[in-house]
């Protein structure tokens, strides 16, 4: 995942380098994929503490 965000980053900064603006920049650099994929890793990580709890 800090690879992910490394990547992202790198989009980001290349981006405004390159002379965008930042809320262009940001606005192509996280899209729907990257939030669909962001919200499954953070339920998968909150659920499965929750299904842990349930177990314990």
């Amino acid at each position: 995942m800090a690879l992910y965000c490394a990547a992202k980053t790198a989009a980001f900064v290349a981006a405004i380098e390159g002379g965008a603006d930042w809320g262009v920049a940001i606005v192509h650099a996280w899209t729907d994929a990257d939030q669909a994929l962001w919200a499954g890793v953070l339920n998968f990580w909150f659920l499965g503490r929750v299904f842990d709890r349930v177990r314990s």
